[in-house]
């Protein structure tokens, strides 16, 4: 039987995915998903020859919770040696603003920080989590 790092290694191969000299950013909110992603591709990052950066977007709507989330991910990456890049923003304000609903704003403000990174070079591709769960509601 196949270890996850074996299946998830020959996915991203057969897929394409990433390859050597991908610079690799991947989105992690704290939750579990996120950082089980993070955990895969940095243990697969020399077998893909790939560099990893670590990215956190804090939306500011939990208060605390959010900051001890970036907090979190902030040191999670320096104890792996990971470079981190994150970046805040009132997504609440923004919605309002904007008239957008609060998950939308939140999505779009996420992906427009995820954007910014691939521009200014720091990365090639970024990887996010989403479980089962992610995907039915943003389909619904």
């Amino acid at each position: 039987m196949k270890s996850l790092h074996e299946i998830v290694r020959e996915t991203i191969e057969r897929h394409r995915m990433l390859g050597p000299g991908d610079r690799v950013a991947a989105g992690v909110s704290g939750g579990a998903d996120s950082v089980a992603l993070l955990l895969l591709l940095d243990d697969l990052r020399t077998a893909l020859g790939i560099p990893l950066v670590v990215l956190h977007f804090n939306h500011q709507l939990r208060g605390r919770e959010a900051d001890a989330d970036e907090a979190f991910v902030a040191a999670l990456a320096a104890q792996r040696g990971l470079e981190f890049v994150s970046a805040r923003e009132d997504v609440a304000a923004r919605a309002e603003e904007r008239g957008w609903n609060l998950e939308d704003a939140a999505r779009r403000l996420r992906y427009e920080f995820f954007s910014r990174v691939v521009e200014s070079g720091r990365a090639t591709r970024v990887a996010v989590a989403h479980t089962a769960d992610d995907q039915a509601e943003t389909v619904l």
